[in-house]
Formats: structure tokens, sequence, C-alpha cells
């Protein structure tokens, strides 16, 4: 018997979301410090502040919800919590990633704000938690 028995249970790519929440989550709460501790004057942009807590924010909140989602995946049907979990970490770096760069250094691709990005994220992790609700529909809980 495995000494780790949740480990050997959880499929490979539920293994990454979880991991990848965990490490979002760890970041998020560095990316929180900087936020409450850093200068004004060392934002990049007017209102930085507020979109570096507003980025730690969702950050913090989709990394709970996909570990959440990652522990009971056994519980849901495979195929959409798996599309459900890749994408709400897609959507996660596409939202924060760009916002949080926005914020810090005023990012550009060219001459266009990184910042346009963050909408397709949104977009994803709204996909993402339809997909898990369907997950549940697909597959009722079971004890």
């Amino acid at each position: 018997m495995s000494a780790n028995p949740v480990r050997s249970s959880m499929p490979d790519p539920i293994r990454g979301s979880f991991i990848f929440a965990a490490l979002s989550a760890a970041s998020g709460v560095m990316l929180g410090a900087l936020s409450a501790h850093l200068p004004d004057r060392l934002f990049a942009v007017p209102g930085g502040r507020a979109m570096l807590h507003s980025a730690v924010e969702i950050q913090m909140w989709h990394a709970l919800g996909l570990c959440l989602l990652s522990l009971n995946a056994s519980r849901l049907s495979p195929r959409l919590i798996r599309m459900a979990c890749l994408c709400m970490a897609v959507g996660m770096v596409l939202f924060c990633v760009p916002v949080i760069l926005l914020a810090l250094f005023d990012m550009k691709l060219g001459s266009i704000s990184i910042g346009r990005i963050a909408p397709y994220g949104g977009t994803m992790l709204m996909i993402a938690w339809c997909l898990a609700a369907a997950s549940a529909f697909r597959r009722p809980f079971q004890n």
C-alpha cells in the first residue's frame, strides 16, 4: 500500500492542477505583500496598487477554487473536470499576469498595453466555472 494514497489515486493532469493552484496561492501571498507594502511611486501606472490588489484577489480565489476542483475531481465527470481545471489555470495566467505586469511595469506588446489580454483570461475563468458545474451535472456527487 502506498504511503500517500491520495497521490496514487489522483491522475497526473489533476495532480498538476493542484500543484499549479498551490504555487499560484504562494505567489499570490507574495504579490499581496508587495501590493500592501510597495510605495505608490513604484507602481508603473496610476491606480497600480488597486490594480495589483484586484489581480491578487482573483488569483487567490481561483487558486482556492482550483485546489477544490482538483481534490474533488474523482467525484466529477473526468473529461469535463480536466477541461475545467485546464481552462482555470490558463484563465488565471491570461488574466492575472497581464494585470500584474501592467500595474508594476506598464508593459506593452508593441504599442498595445498588455492589459488587453486580461479579458480573454476572464472569459476562460467563466468558461472554467461553467465546465465545473457541467461536470457535476454529468456525474452527480457520490459518497
